[in-house]
């Protein structure tokens, strides 16, 4: 009985595994290095969504900005959107669906960080905005995601 059990909890782990697999494809390398600049559009506000945690590697986390898909995130990966002024919400799927309303203004830029932690079978999320020191040192690590739009 007890390897009935160990068999099934091998085989829900692998499936939760595969399932998560697939980020967004990486953008070429000159507008990751254009994107890591952090410039400003004028009229537009700029946000930075990132996931500079190696350990969440094995999942790529499904992203929405105002309910649109936008991809899915993977480990060390960023995703760069020009936004029009105003209200905008960022979802994260995971085992919990965690948000973050962003009131975007022109000109400004906004960083969000995708932490993530183990769950039950799949990995939990939480967003939270952070300064740009923060956000230019965590960066680094990262590559960014083609946009889907």
């Amino acid at each position: 009985m007890k390897m009935k059990s160990l068999l099934a909890c091998a085989v829900v782990s692998v499936v939760a595994l595969l399932a998560g697999c697939g980020a967004a494809p990486l953008a070429k390398p000159p507008a990751d290095t254009l994107a890591k600049l952090m410039q400003p559009v004028p009229d537009k506000a700029v946000i930075y969504v990132f996931r500079n945690e190696p350990e969440s590697a094995p999942w790529a986390i499904r992203v929405t900005l105002d309910g649109k898909e936008m991809g899915k995130s993977a480990a060390n990966t960023y995703f760069r959107w020009t936004v029009n002024p105003g209200e905008h919400i960022i979802l994260s799927y995971t085992e919990n669906v965690a948000g973050i309303v962003i009131n975007a203004e022109p000109g400004r830029i906004y960083y969000v960080w995708q932490e993530t932690k183990m769950g039950f079978f799949q990995p939990r999320s939480e967003l939270a905005q952070m300064d740009r020191i923060t956000a230019e040192i965590a960066l680094r690590s990262c590559y960014l995601l083609e946009n889907k739009s």
